[in-house]
């Protein structure tokens, strides 16, 4: 693991441990000092932006890591294969991605689809943005347990691409989507 995504990581684990915690008012204020001081720290050289595929190329052939090195996104490494797309989270998402108690916030199964959605048609080299996309929501979906995306591309007519996803809870489908994206000059 380079260094980069070793300190998205500890800051992802940093989120998550405190949307929990419970300690005291003078150890949150140590806290906050420290943070702040690494943030000094790394603000002294910075990237115009966040790290990512350009716009106008395919991603990654056959593998794709999404915002892997942004520590407010869940880091997806995706799998593309015949028109599909498939992305694993191992160890769900944990609380700073909470919803209803002990659930996924609907909105991050949206945000999760879209991404899977996005990448597989930028991967076929088709240029294109979000025109709608359209989210059931079948079951509530539990936090820190394995999660699985899945996306297909089911139809393309002119600038116009349409696939179907979901995310995966074992063998639950607990959000599902279909989106169009359509193609940008």
């Amino acid at each position: 693991m380079n260094a980069r995504r070793d300190l998205t990581e500890a800051v992802r684990e940093l989120a998550s441990t405190m949307a929990v915690t419970d300690v005291d008012d003078p150890d949150m204020a140590q806290a906050a000092a420290t943070v702040r001081a690494l943030t000094k720290l790394l603000r002294e050289r910075q990237l115009d932006d966040v790290p990512r595929t350009p716009y106008d190329e395919a991603v990654g052939a056959p593998h794709y890591g999404w915002h892997l090195d942004n520590p407010a996104l869940p880091g997806l490494a995706m799998l593309f294969e015949d028109g599909r797309a498939t992305a694993s989270i191992p160890a769900g998402l944990g609380m700073v991605y909470a919803g209803p108690p002990g659930k996924l916030h609907g909105g991050v199964g949206a945000l999760l689809l879209d991404v899977i959605l996005s990448s597989l048609v930028q991967h076929h080299a088709v240029r294109a943005v979000t025109a709608s996309l359209t989210v059931d929501y079948r079951v509530a979906t539990p936090l820190d347990v394995p999660l699985r995306l899945t996306g297909e591309i089911v139809g393309r007519s002119g600038r116009k691409v349409e696939t179907v996803g979901a995310l995966w809870w074992g063998d639950v489908a607990t959000v599902e989507a279909r989106g169009l994206f359509v193609a940008v000059p």
